[in-house]
C-alpha cells in the first residue's frame, strides 16, 4: 500500500514538474532574446490547457532598477470565480526586475530563481479549482486570508507566514525543483532561502528552527527528504 501511494505521489510531481520544466525554458529563453534585440521589458504568455490542470501564465521582467527584484506583484490565484461569484481562469502572474547592467551575468541567477517561483507557484494552483478540475486531492485549501492579512498588517510575525499549509507546501515544491536545476540537495536551497528571510528581519534565529521543523515533517509527509 506504502508503495502505491509513494508511486502516485511521483506521478504527481513528475507531471508538474514537466510543465514547469517546459515554461521555464520557453520563458527564459524570451526573456534573453529580447535583452539581446535591446528591449526595455520582456514577456511571456501561454495558456496551459492539459487534462486537470488549466491556468494562465503571464511573466515578466523589467530591465531597471539598482539590482534584481522579484516584484510584488508575482502570485497566483487559484480560484474558478472571482471575488463576484463569477467564472474566471486560474492565473499566474511572475514579475521580475533587474539591472541590465547585471546583465549577461546574472542570467544564471535569475534562471534558478525563475524555476522555484514557477514551481511554487504552480503548486498553489493545485490547492484550488475544484469545479475546473486543478485541485489536488489532500491539498491544503482551507481559507488562509485572515490569517495573510494580520500578518500582512503586522499584527502576527511574518514567522507565521512561512507556516501557512498552502505556503509550507508550495515553499517546498518551489525549492525542491530549484535545488533539482541547481544539481544540489533541497536543504541548500532551504536554508539559502531562510538565510534571505534572517538577513532581511523577517524571521529570527528562534523562529528559523521552528520554520525548518514543520517544513521537514511536512517534506517527509510530502514523500521527500531535506
Amino acid at each position: 500500500m506504502e508503495h502505491i501511494k509513494s508511486k502516485a505521489i511521483f506521478e504527481r510531481y513528475t507531471k508538474l514538474d514537466s510543465i514547469s520544466n517546459k515554461l521555464l525554458g520557453d520563458c527564459f529563453r524570451q526573456w534573453v532574446l529580447d535583452f539581446k534585440n535591446g528591449k526595455k521589458s520582456s514577456s511571456y504568455s501561454f495558456e496551459v490547457q492539459n487534462p486537470g490542470l488549466t491556468f494562465d501564465l503571464n511573466c515578466a521582467i523589467y530591465f531597471k532598477g539598482k539590482g534584481f527584484e522579484v516584484l510584488n506583484s508575482t502570485g497566483a490565484d487559484g480560484r474558478d470565480e472571482d471575488d463576484d461569484g463569477d467564472w474566471q481562469d486560474p492565473f499566474i502572474n511572475v514579475d521580475f526586475a533587474c539591472n541590465p547592467d547585471w546583465l549577461p551575468t546574472y542570467w544564471e541567477e535569475i534562471y534558478f530563481v525563475l524555476a522555484d517561483v514557477l514551481r511554487h507557484e504552480i503548486e498553489h494552483i493545485t490547492q484550488d479549482g475544484i469545479d475546473i478540475g486543478n485541485y489536488r486531492k489532500g491539498k491544503p485549501n482551507e481559507p488562509d486570508d485572515m490569517m495573510r492579512m494580520m500578518i500582512n498588517n503586522g499584527m502576527l510575525s511574518k514567522m507565521y507566514y512561512l507556516l501557512l499549509p498552502k505556503e509550507v507546501d508550495a515553499n517546498l515544491q518551489g525549492l525542491r525543483f530549484e535545488a533539482k536545476k541547481r544539481g544540489e540537495k533541497t536543504i541548500d536551497a532551504v536554508n539559502r532561502y531562510l538565510d534571505s528571510k534572517e538577513e532581511m528581519g523577517e524571521i529570527n534565529s528562534k523562529e528559523r528552527a521552528e520554520v525548518l521543523v514543520k517544513w521537514e515533517a511536512r517534506a517527509k509527509q510530502l514523500g521527500f527528504k531535506l
